[in-house]
């Protein structure tokens, strides 16, 4: 059964420049891999900020329209110089409005039901309380120096109304508290003409801001809401990023493969001759230099046949370069077939041939120069145009000796082979006996 020989890539060679495929490979798919991280958790980053702002300023829209209805319901009332309200069980006279003179604080009707003065903070009260109620919206007007005592400003609007003195046009943000987390917004309250009834005392005047409105409007849902978009964000980029990763992962091992399969390729193409399959000269003194190296410090022996195709520029003259060509490649498989798998074989010219025979003595190398002579004597080729074509081999043999070096043993088995051609070729001629 014939063997092919296989190319091994030297460590020393090839190693560095895989290593080196690797390390570029890594490093690109390193920064490729963060650049996309980088993108995608940008862009779901900018989805996430996007909702959150649009659940925001949907909030802070629903409070300017409450807002402005209260503004616009309190300046109705103002306009009116207040509404009277039918008493019921409980109710009394506003204390603050009896002390302005000239009000009517209650009045009787032909029935004899008694109506009570409101003015337009205890109406926008009776509201915030029914809004509070059924959990729409909570109202609170306030001032840093309030009429009422009840009227306080807490933490969120003390600080709101802080930063309307200084231009603020409006406030809002998310608060945790005891009922839940409520979305707070408060805007300011200008002083105007008719105000001045009420607060002439407290040196204001028209266009100052004499406190704000606070609304608070529940929106534990809404935050529920926001926090299972992120999720939903979140685990989208994250099974995005995974993907893309996995993808980039798996390209770069192909990428690999395909260098590391072309770099062996190259390796072979640069250690192979091209018609036999055969180790060029250039791989095989490669091998050489490492057999020689292993048997001197193994002290193992070593043998080595040269081999040249008799007549071989006859074949090329009568028969064609296409048959010489069948013959190279004849002779080559024949030695594949019939040396062993451990002996390296090599094209080391045109028409000859060098065979390596490692841990052989020069007996045993001598025994394969002729094995192999005779197969080949006995086979015959044939050309494109049928023609028979016999072929033979010189072969001369060398064996390694303690003080040879690569050129001494290869000049002892090519002048074996000289001899081999001048005494009649199809031979097998050796010297060791002879220098």
């Amino acid at each position: 059964m014939m063997k092919s020989q296989k190319l091994d890539t030297n460590p020393a060679e090839s190693g560095p420049s895989a290593r080196s495929h690797s390390r570029f490979v890594k490093r690109y798919v390193a920064i490729i891999s963060l650049i996309i991280t980088v993108l995608i958790s940008a862009i779901f980053g900018g989805f996430n900020h996007r909702h959150s702002g649009l659940i925001r300023e949907h909030l802070a829209h629903e409070a300017r329209a409450f807002f402005n209805e209260i503004v616009q319901t309190r300046q109705w009332i103002i306009n009116q110089d207040g509404v009277y309200v039918k008493k019921k069980p409980g109710m009394r006279t506003d204390p603050f409005l009896a002390g302005i003179a000239g009000l009517k604080t209650a009045i009787t009707d032909g029935q004899g039901e008694t109506y009570l003065l409101r003015n337009h903070a205890a109406i926008t009260k009776m509201i915030s309380a029914m809004a509070t109620e059924e959990r729409l919206f909570g109202i609170s007007i306030t001032s840093l120096n309030p009429l009422n005592p009840l009227n306080e400003p807490d933490a969120f609007e003390h600080a709101a109304l802080l930063a309307f003195e200084k231009g603020k046009k409006e406030i809002h943000r998310f608060e945790k508290t005891p009922g839940g987390v409520l979305f707070r917004y408060m805007a300011p309250l200008p002083t105007r003409k008719e105000c001045l009834k009420c607060h002439f005392d407290q040196g204001l005047e028209p266009g100052a801001i004499r406190g704000g409105i606070s609304i608070s409007i529940p929106a534990d849902q809404v935050v529920n809401e926001v926090n299972e978009t992120r999720i939903y964000i979140l685990v989208s980029g994250v099974l995005l990023l995974g993907l893309l990763l996995s993808v980039i992962i798996y390209l770069a091992r192909r990428l690999l493969t395909v260098l590391d399969e072309d770099e062996r390729k190259l390796v072979k193409l640069a250690g192979t001759d091209p018609l036999t399959d055969l180790f060029n000269r250039r791989e095989g003194n490669r091998r050489f230099k490492e057999e020689i190296s292993h048997s001197v410090r193994e002290r193992l022996p070593l043998s080595i046949i040269i081999i040249d195709i008799d007549l071989f520029k006859q074949i090329n003259d009568n028969f064609g370069h296409q048959a010489g060509d069948e013959a190279i490649i004849k002779i080559a498989d024949t030695m594949k077939a019939t040396l062993r798998d451990y002996d390296t074989i090599c094209r080391y010219g045109g028409e000859e041939f060098l065979v390596i025979l490692p841990t052989t003595e020069l007996a045993k190398a001598l025994e394969a120069a002729e094995r192999l002579r005779r197969v080949i004597e006995a086979e015959v080729i044939l050309t494109g145009n049928d023609k028979k074509i016999r072929l033979t081999i010189s072969c001369g043999v060398a064996s390694l000796r303690e003080d040879d070096t690569i050129d001494s043993l290869l000049y002892r088995a090519d002048n074996a082979l000289y001899i081999a051609k001048e005494e009649g070729r199809n031979q097998v001629r050796h010297l060791e006996n002879r220098l």
